[in-house]
């Protein structure tokens, strides 16, 4: 049990035990930095990029100040999106596994609202919920917080950008005044600093610093490609690479839909992941994917976040994200547990700020390499027999182009062939 460092914050037992059992070594920079302040009782605004380990730094202070005599809800955890959710209540209970009496409950939209009142009547003390949800909890009077001690809002900036600020209105000002209040957010825009001013007292600030958001353990790439021919240069480049698992980022959710019909069409078996989805299809999706029945899954930034999939090979941003926070959380879906992946970004002439922002902000090298588009490319908007014909065609096409060379041009930079996912060294 190699957590010697995470001595300092005093923990209890139970709760190294927990960190011990999950591989913990050493805090993250941001966990150095919060952990403490937190447990100290006061309320913060942490600002951490994505992927910094910001769950369990406040993870650690929820689990070791819950009142395992006390059967009312102590601690709430608001996320943007159910998968976030899932995947904080996932990370809070294998924290509490050696904490005896520690009940922990999520709830969000999608899923049996009986199903959540029935879980709600064992009496947890935290609740991971997303803010519509829980509203319709609080309406049908089927939970109370007027014993609240902790709310943290994890992706604080997210909530808002998805139209969140009446909803967290309506949970804060329902919670007792008398409460610590700790918000955690990638970016530090007006309405978060807003939220902080109207809810928050003697507020203590933390920062990780900016030169930390990157993603080392991926190798990154982008490519110049025009709009029209996008979709046939996706088709090939993950025929050429024959990643078993990949990830694909698009910005819309209609974009998501038409995307995994083509790459379908063209043979390659893929499934859509977007906001319009039932929760029943959001799970066989994911489903699906986990198990490799499908190979790639094509997803929005919404309905990907806390996105938690292992071995996944490649991520390829069909459409370039919005801002350098984005690109590391979207690039980060790839090149965890101690493995290397591979990142493309695909842009078109007008993006090519965008992608020098990114690469400035995050101080990654991203080199530029191109990529050819399929010649057995079908739109997957073709049907019948002739949709059916690309399928068939479309792995003897891919072989064929597996053993035509490539012709290096100036300047450009070509992955190596032979590169597949390995462990870190």
């Amino acid at each position: 049990m190699a957590v010697q460092a995470f001595q300092q914050f005093e923990l209890t037992d139970p709760l190294m035990r927990g960190l011990g059992k999950m591989g913990f070594q050493t805090p993250t920079d941001v966990q150095s930095k919060a952990i403490k302040p937190m447990m100290e009782g006061g309320d913060l605004i942490v600002q951490a990029p994505t992927g910094s380990g910001k769950t369990c730094a406040f993870g650690i202070p929820v689990i070791e100040g819950i009142d395992t005599g006390n059967d009312r809800i102590q601690t709430l955890i608001l996320c943007p999106t159910r998968e976030l959710a899932m995947q904080t209540t996932a990370v809070l209970q294998r924290l509490a596994i050696f904490k005896k009496g520690v009940r922990i409950l999520a709830i969000y939209g999608g899923e049996s609202i009986e199903r959540q009142i029935l879980g709600l009547k064992r009496r947890p003390q935290i609740i991971v919920a997303t803010p519509g949800r829980l509203i319709d909890h609080m309406n049908r009077r089927t939970t109370r917080l007027d014993r609240l001690k902790l709310v943290v809002l994890d992706e604080a900036d997210r909530m808002l950008d998805m139209g969140f600020r009446s909803a967290l209105n309506t949970i804060l000002d329902a919670i007792p005044g008398e409460r610590q209040t700790v918000m955690f957010s990638a970016t530090m825009p007006r309405e978060v600093r807003q939220i902080a001013k109207e809810y928050q007292r003697n507020i203590r600030q933390i920062s990780v610093e900016q030169e930390h958001m990157t993603v080392d353990t991926v190798t990154q790439f982008h490519t110049m490609v025009e709009k029209k021919k996008k979709d046939a240069t996706l088709v090939r480049l993950i025929a050429d690479e024959k990643f078993a698992l990949s990830l694909v980022f698009v910005a819309r959710k209609h974009r998501a839909k038409d995307l995994a019909r083509t790459l379908n069409a063209n043979g390659i078996k893929s499934a859509a992941l977007h906001g319009d989805m039932s929760q029943p299809q959001r799970d066989r999706a994911m489903a699906q994917y986990r198990s490799g029945e499908v190979a790639v899954l094509v997803a929005t930034d919404v309905a990907a976040r806390g996105l938690d999939v292992k071995n996944i090979d490649a991520v390829i941003n069909y459409d370039i994200p919005q801002d350098p926070e984005s690109y590391v959380h979207r690039i980060g879906r790839t090149g965890r547990a101690d493995c290397t992946g591979v990142s493309y970004t695909f842009v078109m002439s007008d993006e090519v700020g965008q992608m020098r922002t990114i690469m400035s902000v995050t101080n990654a090298h991203v080199p530029n390499i191109e990529l050819k588009a399929s010649e057995a490319f079908v739109s997957g908007k073709s049907g019948g027999a002739a949709a059916k014909q690309a399928k068939a065609e479309a792995p003897a096409a891919f072989e064929r182009y597996l053993k035509e060379p490539y012709r290096e041009q100036p300047g450009r930079v070509r992955p190596s062939a032979g590169r597949r996912r390995k462990r870190a060294r």
